[in-house]
């Protein structure tokens, strides 16, 4: 029997998932949680994607069925404003909840009352496996936004009042890196967090906006560290927003060199925050270098690692280096069991 106000509200958009969303939807109905809501928006699909849905015969789908394709961020939105429930959780049409995945974001939630906006860690198969580790530490996040998104836009929950009670919702100018601009605008006033666990299957394929549309994403993804550099009150010269845009696509085969100024410019933002204040001051360094590092050693290149003590900027980077090598590699022998 449905809520008349239920637990939760799922929001999907939905256009031409027949392959992958049968699968996806009974992962949703898999859930130890059964109180909630599922709207769906279907954005006038050709193939059998209203038939799978309708399939379902379930009382807990609300089927919006667009008369003209309206793209992702508007149905969104749209899905945002008949959500009734104390939290919403996204989802996409291709992608897989555990089934415990509801139950535990919404006792994280509860655990924490401050935090308006959460995800959880995921695991990608399809064209890539790995597992997605980040911390739960609302600043560090926060920081992390400065080179690249850190929620994986399917695991948002987020509380009911972030959106009727303090107006958020997605920017309908981004048609891409929308759920990396709301996590980041999120980030500026409320807390934001992940849940320690892998709660997703996140399944990478050729289909997906993000490889469609790839120079699309970057683009809209810029506006977003822009944004961010504005608020900060840094500008970057030609040479330096090179390397800049080398470390947010972490570029392989990158010479040494490169890395020395990407510590220039770890230098250069904790300067300006020193004046800001807008972040941290004792996580800023310390996250950025973190992320760097993981860049260095990501990029597997023998001559660069000859090369570590002189991209190191002091001593006091070694631990840094250490912890990075030590998580990247504990990572490794995880995905290989």
């Amino acid at each position: 029997m449905i809520s008349a106000m239920p637990l939760i509200s799922i929001i999907m958009s939905v256009y031409n998932e027949e392959i992958y969303l049968k699968e996806a939807l009974q992962s949703i109905f898999n859930q130890t949680i059964e109180d909630y809501e599922l709207i769906i928006v279907d954005d006038c699909s050709t193939d059998r994607t209203v038939e799978i849905i309708k399939s379902f015969n379930d009382p807990r789908i609300k089927l919006i069925i667009n008369e003209t394709n309206m793209g992702l961020t508007m149905n969104l939105n749209k899905a945002l404003k008949l959500c009734r429930g104390e939290f919403i959780a996204r989802m996409d049409g291709d992608d897989i909840c555990m089934p415990d995945r509801l139950r535990k974001q919404v006792e994280y939630m509860r655990l924490h009352p401050e935090y308006m906006l959460t995800g959880c860690q995921t695991r990608t198969f399809g064209e890539q496996n790995m597992t997605w580790c980040l911390k739960d530490n609302p600043e560090k996040l926060r920081i992390m936004m400065l080179i690249r998104p850190v929620l994986a836009h399917p695991t948002f929950m987020m509380r009911k009042e972030l959106i009727f009670d303090k107006n958020f919702c997605y920017d309908e100018s981004f048609r891409s890196a929308q759920d990396y601009d709301l996590a980041q605008r999120v980030s500026e006033f409320y807390p934001i967090g992940i849940v320690q666990e892998v709660l997703l299957n996140y399944r990478t394929h050729k289909k997906q906006v993000s490889s469609k549309s790839g120079s699309t994403q970057f683009a809209n993804a810029d506006r977003i560290r822009e944004r961010q550099l504005e608020r900060l009150g840094v500008v970057l010269d030609e040479n330096m927003r090179k390397v800049y845009t080398l470390w947010v696509k972490e570029d392989k085969n990158i010479e040494a060199e490169t890395f020395c100024r990407a510590q220039e410019l770890i230098h250069v933002f904790c300067k300006a925050n020193d004046k800001k204040n807008i972040y941290s001051k004792e996580l800023m360094e310390k996250t950025l270098k973190e992320m760097l590092f993981t860049w260095i050693l990501r990029n597997k290149s023998m001559k660069t690692m000859l090369k570590l003590p002189a991209i190191c900027d002091s001593i006091s980077d070694l631990p840094i280096l250490a912890k990075q090598t030590a998580e990247i590699m504990k990572r490794k022998m995880h995905e290989n069991k």
